[in-house]
């Protein structure tokens, strides 16, 4: 067996033509894979499984319910937490019940697929909710019985009625509508509320009771764990011969599965027990052959016939109904195979580690196999070829003949790679090595070298002959046509073939003979050679007799069949029908079960029988007895559905119901994400393709990818489709409907708001209307209102500007008055001051007259003078002037001299004048004659007015008189 990592599980499944094969061979491996408890939570013992339909599997662990859709492992815990003992998948109530320790439920699918748990058991009186141990869990007629450690509790129509029973539960099973049950003190039966012992099965109340299954033929099979089986036909019980009868009694059966003719017994000590009932026959597997651990707590068959086991560590799937077995497995491995052939008795292996040998037909049934290496034959074996009656072994060290069980060196070629018969010539051949072709002839029943072909040196890995002097030749996937000499010993020309000569691709092109014709299998079909144009064109007749343009890479005659090799299948046509799909067999291989060696190679042992080495070891191939393809038609399926923005979120998951739910999206996470698989029951690997599309749109390219994200969506319906092709063409389709909502704006209680929206915008404005006419006549009223206000305004205004300008005219007129005064008091005292000088100059000229008179009338004279002397200075000193021009001075600049006097009055008339004259901005020189006194006189007064005043030096006494009196 090969056991695979667990993390790739999810394509070890690949199984098409699921019918039993050939009896002869049961004794050789089936493909066991193993799931290591790390794939789901750790949980050690499994203790029940129930497959459902064809897709999804479910487990009693001690972790929780394990549900399996063949990619992903999901655990369910109840809600004590306890070990899950028993597991139910109900087809009738679209359920799956689970059964803990004083717990019992069942799991539906949400209406995002998610799996919520139902507790039933919270329900139970306290009287009986002590159940202990539910080991299993059945239905018939709509009735739920569960059965405990000493109890069966008996569900229906809402009611629990609790049967207790006098003994310990060991085990229990509905057949044909009535429930068994094994114990301590033998086998029961339930008949209506009341168990009652079976009627002459007294034997086996001393057996321990480990299963109770039905027989095909009627009645019922007891299956024990140490006496083996026993059969009940409803009267009497008698033993169940299965010629296994030790095996039981040293292992300890524990559990038992049965379909069909088949029954599986898991045991305690060594594995599993596989019996076909029809023809008795017995098989084992065990760690020997793949299991993973001997202990095997519980067994189930699935609906394609397979076996799944329930480990004390781990779960194993036996893939029973595969027509792929094995012959080793890890670590009981002989290495890599690369050839093989039968002859005399014996099935020889070529491997990378030497050639071995082990009787033909195989026999293991459980135990290692009985496989010897060839003696001195270690290191890479690469072919094994039959040529007449002598079998040779294509050996990295050279070419050796095989007899018996022993092999001796012909020549002394090193690094041979194939041989062929010489046509025409039964006495020689060639063989193909590393540098060139040797030609060997056989002499007295030996074989020798005769030469080694001249100028051509190129490897030799595959040839064919299209005669004897031509030979096409693959070297690393090119093609060689090599042309020799008469003799056949020299090259007379060589050619490569590629693109250029017609072929679809330069490299990857593999030579075949079928019937007397060379053939090239390359990634695009099968092409022949033009000897007119000397040039490869595609051959229709093979592609139409074979899976169309399949990229096949060893074409084989075998008898009147035709064999093709891919990595990827197996096609078996009838040479004699040239007609696709009449008579043709088309079988995939299992890819990531036989990973084949890159020599790619198949060896058939008969009509129905192949060997295919492959990396990890041997695997033979039963081809079916009857045509028939698996129905993949719902094997793939939209495993998750996630909502990506703002942030990732689960909105739909596979379920194993089917259901899927009328998704809505809102319009902000309109970003979407699909994960997509193939269950377990299909293949897979990097020859599945994938494609997909959107709402019926194009179908995209071809990928491997499994998952495929959309962003942006606009609102609306979709269905995203996804399609696996198959190498043969066949498909699978799955698909999802949601819908994206609109957003907010465009949604129905968006428009609802919008229509009232509008009803309320036109009573808006029809009381807008209202309004306004309203407005209108209220501003027509205001309008004139203001109107009138607006001439009032404007009359106030103009009777203000009037008043102004009248207040204008008068301040001008008082300014005019004003400045007529002080030109009148300036002119006055301008002629004042004129009148004073001309006083002064005629007082000056009347002493100079009195001085000049002399004699008897001088003294009449003199006094005249003095008398017009004194007139003159009456004039001059007039205080009547003197008021009058204070009294016009206060008039003109606002009582300047009162409010002088009133700060001031200790000044003196001079003192005052000179203010006087220093306000009407007069010079020193125009006062000096007003007052009647020299400029220095003027000079003097100023001083006193400083110090009377209060001035600083800095202090102006102009500024003081104007500015601050």
């Amino acid at each position: 067996m090969i056991r695979k990592q667990p993390y790739t599980f999810y394509v070890l499944f690949v199984f098409l033509f699921l019918i039993p094969f050939g009896k002869a061979f049961a004794g050789w491996n089936n493909f066991i894979v193993n799931f290591d408890k790390s794939l789901y939570g750790k949980g050690p013992q499994t203790w029940q499984i129930a497959p459902y339909d064809d897709h999804w599997v479910y487990f009693a662990n001690k972790n929780g319910m394990v549900q399996f859709d063949g990619n992903v492992w999901k655990v369910f815990p109840l809600n004590n937490f306890s070990d899950v003992r028993s597991v139910l998948a109900s087809t009738i109530q679209k359920r799956i019940y689970a059964g803990g320790i004083n717990e019992f439920g069942y799991y539906e699918p949400a209406e995002d697929g998610e799996l919520i748990y139902h507790c039933m058991s919270d329900t139970l009186d306290n009287s009986v909710r002590m159940l202990g141990n539910v080991w299993g869990i059945h239905e018939a007629d709509n009735i739920l019985y569960i059965q405990g450690d000493d109890r069966v509790v008996k569900y229906l129509n809402g009611k629990y009625t609790a049967i207790e029973m006098n003994a310990k539960i060991d085990c229990s099973n509905m057949v044909n509508g009535i429930l068994y049950i094994g114990t301590d003190r033998g086998v029961w039966v339930l008949v209506g509320n009341t168990f009652f012992p079976l009627q002459g099965a007294d034997s086996l109340a001393s057996n321990r009771i480990r299963g109770i299954i039905p027989h095909k033929g009627g009645g019922i099979i007891i299956v024990t764990a140490y006496d083996g089986l026993f059969y009940y036909n409803g009267r009497t019980i008698a033993p169940f011969i299965t010629g296994a009868e030790d095996f039981m009694r040293e292992n300890e059966v524990f559990c038992v599965a049965a379909q069909d003719d088949k029954i599986a017994l898991g045991t305690i000590h060594k594995g599993l027990l596989l019996i076909d009932c029809a023809t008795m026959d017995v098989k084992y597997f065990n760690e020997n052959n793949g299991l993973r651990n001997n202990t095997v707590l519980s067994v189930a068959f699935d609906g394609q016939g397979n076996l799944w086991a329930g480990l004390d560590s781990g779960i194993d799937h036996v893939c029973l109904s595969s027509p792929f077995t094995n012959l080793y497995s890890y670590p009981y491995s002989y290495g890599t195979g690369y050839a093989a052939a039968v002859e005399n008795g014996y099935l020889y292996l070529g491997t990378n580690r030497g050639l071995y040998y082990t009787s033909y037909p195989v026999k293991l049934n459980g135990s290692l196999p009985d496989i010897h290496p060839v003696p001195q034959s270690s290191g890479q074996v690469w072919n094994l070829c039959k040529i007449g009656d002598d079998l040779f072994c294509l050996h990295d060290r050279g070419i050796f003949q095989i007899k018996g069980t022993s092999i001796h060196r012909i020549t002394d070629i090193t690094g041979a790679w194939c041989c062929q018969e010489v046509m025409g010539r039964p006495d020689r051949m060639f063989v193909g090595v590393y540098n060139g072709i040797y030609l060997l002839e056989k002499k007295a029943g030996e074989w020798h070298m005769l030469c080694k072909i001249e100028g051509f040196v190129d490897s030799s890995r595959l040839f064919e002959q299209e005669s004897a002097r031509i030979l096409w030749v693959h070297n690393s996937g090119i093609i060689t046509r090599v042309e020799l000499s008469e003799d056949l010993t020299r090259q007379i020309s060589v050619k490569s073939y590629g693109v250029a000569e017609g072929f679809p691709v330069e490299r990857d092109i593999y030579v075949a003979k079928i019937e007397g014709r060379v053939y090239f299998a390359t990634s695009h079909g099968i092409y022949k050679y033009n000897i007119h144009k000397d040039m490869m064109e595609p051959c229709s007749d093979m592609n139409n007799l074979l899976n169309g343009t399949a990229p096949y890479t060893r074409l084989l005659e075998y008898h009147d069949r035709l064999i093709s090799l891919s990595p990827y299948e197996i096609c078996i046509a009838n040479l004699g029908t040239y007609k696709r799909g009449a008579n043709t067999s088309i079988n995939s291989i299992p890819q990531s079960l036989l990973e084949l060696v890159p020599t790619y190679a198949i060896v058939p042992l008969s009509d129905s029988l192949m060997v295919i080495p492959n990396e990890e070891g041997f695997a033979l191939f039963t081809i079916p007895a009857v045509k028939h393809r698996q129905d993949l038609a719902h094997s793939v399926y939209i495993r998750n559905m996630y909502i990506t923005y703002p942030k990732d979120s689960l909105i739909y998951t596979a379920n194993f119901l089917g259901k899927k739910p009328s998704l809505a999206i809102n319009y902000t996470s309109n970003s979407v994400r699909f994960d997509y698989s193939l269950s377990f029951l299909a293949f897979g690997g990097d020859d599945i393709r994938f494609q997909y599309r959107l709402n019926e749109g194009a179908w995209s390219d071809y990928t491997t990818v499994h998952t495929k994200e959309y962003s942006n969506l606009s609102e609306g319906d979709y269905t995203f489709e996804v399609k696996a092709i198959y190498p043969d063409g066949t498909t699978s389709l799955d698909e999802l409907s949601f819908r994206i909502l609109p957003p907010w704006y465009r949604s129905v209680p968006a428009y609802v708001f919008y229509f009232v929206l509008m009803l309320l915008g036109v009573w808006y404005i029809y009381r807008w209307d209202d309004v306004r006419v309203k407005r209108k006549k209220q501003q027509a009223v205001v309008e004139k209102d203001k109107e009138l206000h607006e001439m009032e305004k404007e009359f106030e205004a103009e009777k203000s500007r009037r008043e102004k300008q009248i207040m204008q005219l008068e301040k001008e007129k008082l300014e005019y008055d004003l400045q007529h005064k002080s030109q009148e008091m300036a002119n006055l005292m301008i002629n004042f001051v004129r009148k004073n000088e001309m006083l002064t100059e005629i007082k000056s000229e009347i002493f100079k007259v009195a001085s000049s008179l002399k004699g008897e009338g001088a003294r009449e004279g003199k006094q005249l003078l003095l008398i017009i002397n004194g007139k003159i200075d009456s004039n001059i000193q007039s205080d009547e002037v003197l008021k009058r021009i204070e009294d016009q001075f206060d008039l003109i600049h606002n009582n300047f001299m009162k409010r002088l006097h009133a700060r001031h009055p200790d000044l003196s008339d001079n003192e005052r004048m000179m203010c006087a004259y220093l306000k009407m901005n007069l010079s020193t020189k125009e006062i000096a004659p007003l007052l009647n006194i020299s400029v220095r006189g003027v000079e003097t007064i100023r001083y006193r007015l400083r110090k009377k005043f209060g001035l600083e030096r800095e202090d102006s006494l102009t500024d003081y008189l104007n500015n601050k009196l």
